[in-house]
């Protein structure tokens, strides 16, 4: 449950993707949600685009992940520099990487996606360990493609400008895997230059650089939210929402009555070697971003200033200025995939959580019915902090229901004992908040839902 703004939760997920067959897949595969902006923060020592001469195995390896598993080949791959995002190396390289021999009944599961592979005569974009040769590739997450010809880096002289450079000439490839790779990157790498601007005054041009790279970024991923391809239109929409600029409502909630059945995870692993495109898996993405980018603030692009909350409220905006989100999640409530999927309407409860706008109340009220415990609990605060302006979350009923009682952190309980607080009283706070809607139930009524006719159309891939 989403209990303060200071909460910062963490989930760990292990994912073991099946595939069939030897390893033979597409140019790309081996799990390339790969989040550059992040990887090159945390994980590369040099980022550079590179072109594969030549591929060679110099031996075999036993796989660290977990005991017993077989060994792998170890290999090197000879590769000429095009240009250098981050660091500095000679204009050629060799690079180190693990790739499995093929699918061993030994390991239990199919390997293909557990490591990252070059190939002779692939152009790239590798994440690098090291500071010397040979450079080594990290197992996963590691490799982008990119178009073969040098990109003009005329944004700025720093990595994260040139990352966007780099995706934003794929976004006119011909090469569906290279143009979608870059409209989901350039997604992440806007989330992450957003967070590098700062009000203009005084910072010597460069939040001002920076914003216009922003823009850029908006106006080409505004082109691919027209896409005739259902995964490249909604990876750009899903980018949207981290670029802070608002997709349309009916593009955006198209997407939810999507067939799962038109695009499923065999059908994206044959196309892009990786599973994770099918529709099922757009519309949980979708929907996690979305929550998301409800957890950072924002700054106007033209001065640098923050994005104060409307309605006089104090802080900062809270998601995507523009959007309708209360319209967004009334119809996407209403959808069977949403009504099936806990993530989903998790994902749901927390932007109305973080967001307390009056026009989600109904869904508050809804949310109070949902089997899942986290959920009823999240749309009972969001009901006291929308209606009573209560924000301690303390979950006591002698100040629940009054104005905020709590006058700082130290003072409030442990999280452990707020979820138990809640848990034996939860029966009373949904009953109070069913006994306050039956009385102010009129004040919403005739609140435009919007969307429910596009909902009913839905989108074949």
């Amino acid at each position: 449950m989403v209990w303060n703004r200071s909460s910062v939760m963490v989930c760990g997920v292990l994912m073991c993707v099946c595939c069939t067959g030897a390893l033979a897949y597409p140019v790309g595969s081996n799990g390339w949600h790969l989040n550059s902006a992040f990887q090159m923060k945390a994980n590369a020592d040099m980022v550079c685009k590179v072109h594969i001469r030549d591929v060679r195995d110099i031996g075999m390896v036993p796989f660290q992940l977990f005991p017993g598993a077989p060994e792998v080949h170890r290999r090197i791959a000879v590769a000429e520099v095009v240009s250098v995002i981050k660091g500095s190396c000679p204009a050629s390289i060799e690079i180190e990487h693990q790739f499995p021999a093929g699918n061993d009944p030994a390991w239990g599961f199919p390997t293909c996606q557990l490591f990252t592979e070059l190939r002779a005569g692939e152009s790239c974009l590798v994440f690098l360990k090291g500071s010397g040769a040979p450079y080594s590739l990290n197992r996963i997450q590691s490799k982008a493609r990119v178009v073969a010809s040098p990109v003009a880096y005329d944004l700025e002289d720093e990595p994260l400008l040139k990352l966007l450079a780099e995706f934003l000439a794929g976004l006119s490839c011909n090469d569906e895997m290279i143009c979608l790779q870059s409209a989901q990157e350039l997604g992440h790498i806007g989330d992450e230059l957003m967070g590098h601007v700062q009000p203009f005054e005084g910072d010597d041009g460069r939040s001002r650089r920076i914003a216009d790279a922003i823009k850029r970024a908006r106006s080409a991923i505004q082109a691919m939210r027209s896409s005739q391809d259902f995964v490249i239109r909604s990876a750009a929409i899903i980018s949207s929402f981290q670029l802070a600029d608002p997709p349309a409502l009916d593009e955006t909630l198209q997407i939810l009555p999507t067939d799962a059945n038109s695009f499923g995870p065999a059908a994206s692993e044959a196309k892009y070697g990786i599973r994770g495109f099918c529709v099922s898996d757009v519309q949980n993405r979708l929907l996690a971003t979305m929550d998301a980018t409800t957890r950072r603030f924002i700054r106007n692009l033209d001065d640098g200033s923050m994005i104060e909350a409307p309605g006089g409220r104090h802080g900062p905006y809270r998601g995507t200025p523009g959007f309708p989100y209360a319209r967004f999640f009334r119809a996407a409530l209403a959808t069977d995939v949403v009504a099936r999927s806990a993530d989903m309407r998790k994902a749901i409860a927390n932007v109305i959580w973080i967001r307390y706008e009056k026009a989600s109340v109904p869904e508050m009220i809804r949310l109070l019915d949902d089997p899942v415990i986290h959920i009823r609990g999240t749309a009972v605060s969001a009901l006291n902090q929308c209606v009573n302006g209560n924000f301690s979350n303390e979950w006591d009923r002698r100040t629940f229901y009054q104005m905020d009682q709590v006058s700082g952190q130290s003072d409030r309980k442990p999280l452990e004992q707020r979820l138990q607080d809640y848990e034996r009283n939860e029966r009373e706070y949904i009953q109070h908040w069913k006994a306050w809607w039956a009385e102010h139930r009129g004040e919403f009524e005739g609140v435009d839902g919007g969307g429910a006719a596009m909902l009913s159309q839905g989108m074949e891939y």
